[in-house]
């Protein structure tokens, strides 16, 4: 078994230009600037040769490149080496922001009259929400709060964000042969079209005050 060396002043310009390579930049300037951090800081870690173990571990988490070459340069960039990473262009890296992993923010709307009112962002738990933040919504009405999954547009059995004759209302759904659906919104159930119906999202998370 090999040993990996290292310490807080020995391998930082490697595992730099190993990042820099990871991220898929040109430069320690555009690494600078995804990691927010100044110029001043990003040269003396590259001068006085000291190891970034938290921008390693940052750039691991949002590309999914394997921690080990990222500190070492040992092994393989891909933690899988399956054909899918040897045969990957360097142009097509990932990179999910570590905020959008650890604590997503989603649009914040009320819904108010059928209309949906737009606010600042909200932060969620991760494990809230799957796949990519920006296709959820966060809901609120005078009761409850619902999170949107706004790129599921096939209507099924369940609860729905819906836009009926330009007012937007949650409401629950069972389909029906012919094309049709059941639709209960609050105390009215109603038959209707498909078409009738405009789909906004699919409700995946409902949150009540007790």
């Amino acid at each position: 078994m090999s040993l990996i060396k290292g310490g807080n002043d020995s391998g930082g310009r490697d595992a730099i230009n190993r990042l820099i390579k990871a991220y898929n930049f040109s430069s320690r300037q555009q690494l600078c600037e995804h990691l927010k951090v100044s110029k001043s800081t990003m040269a003396n870690r590259y001068l006085r040769d000291s190891f970034p173990a938290e921008w390693v571990i940052q750039c691991a988490l949002e590309t999914g490149i394997s921690l080990l070459w990222l500190a070492t340069g040992q092994g393989d960039m891909y933690a899988d080496n399956s054909d899918s990473n040897i045969l990957k262009n360097d142009n097509d890296v990932t990179i999910r922001p570590l905020s959008k992993i650890v604590a997503p923010s989603i649009k914040y709307t009320e819904l108010r009259n059928g209309e949906l009112q737009s606010y600042d962002e909200i932060l969620l738990d991760s494990r809230l929400v799957e796949g990519d933040s920006s296709n959820y919504l966060f809901i609120q009405t005078t009761t409850e709060s619902f999170i949107v999954d706004v790129s599921v547009k096939q209507i099924s059995n369940g609860s729905w964000l819906v836009d009926i004759d330009g007012v937007k209302s949650i409401v629950k759904v069972a389909r029906i042969p012919g094309n049709k659906l059941v639709v209960h919104q609050e105390e009215t159930t109603f038959e209707c079209a498909v078409d009738d119906v405009d789909v906004v999202g699919r409700v995946v998370k409902v949150i009540k005050s007790i």
